[in-house]
């Protein structure tokens, strides 16, 4: 009895892992247009780039630039980013991803964040509407030593530590 019980739940793990993808449906996107500078905004970041296909490939160069009148004015250091990007399709099944994370970096609004990004979809339908959209993972704080020298002498006081977290990013759905 518990083989059959144990082989019962390893079925329901397959079955739901199968039928499980990732969504950006809840997420702003754009169609999907290529060799044509384009631009969107997210609470946080503001994208601006371009697609160009290559040998069943695309490739998504651009700037990233924070959305500063959404964010706390004391807030000039990047402790880590992950930056996403989505293609998807109509109804927001992500059909290729690509990711590339940095660290310690100024908060800069003029020079932003330059990035390229490489989408390898597994199949294409012509008749897919395709649409693109971001995804972020951030960790903000005032200065580059704030988490060093700031963070243990503020928790010990008792006082509230300055560091910003913020996602946006692509769900699992079941």
């Amino acid at each position: 009895m518990r083989h059959i019980c144990r082989f019962a739940v390893i079925i329901c793990i397959f079955l739901l892992t199968g039928c499980s993808y990732s969504s950006v449906g809840h997420l702003q996107r754009q169609p999907w247009i290529l060799n044509s500078q384009q631009q969107l905004e997210m609470r946080f970041w503001k994208f601006t780039y371009t697609a160009h296909p290559a040998q069943g490939r695309y490739t998504l160069v651009g700037k990233a630039e924070p959305v500063l009148e959404n964010l706390a004015s004391d807030l000039h250091w990047i402790e880590d980013l992950w930056l996403a990007v989505y293609l998807s399709d109509d109804k927001g099944r992500v059909l290729a991803q690509d990711l590339t994370i940095f660290t310690g970096l100024p908060l800069d609004s003029e020079k932003g964040i330059q990035f390229a990004f490489t989408l390898r979809p597994d199949q294409l339908s012509r008749s897919s509407f395709l649409q693109v959209t971001f995804g972020y993972n951030m960790t903000l704080t005032p200065h580059e030593q704030y988490t060093v020298e700031d963070l243990p002498a503020k928790q010990r006081s008792g006082e509230r530590t300055r560091v910003f977290f913020a996602h946006e990013g692509a769900l699992t759905k079941i």
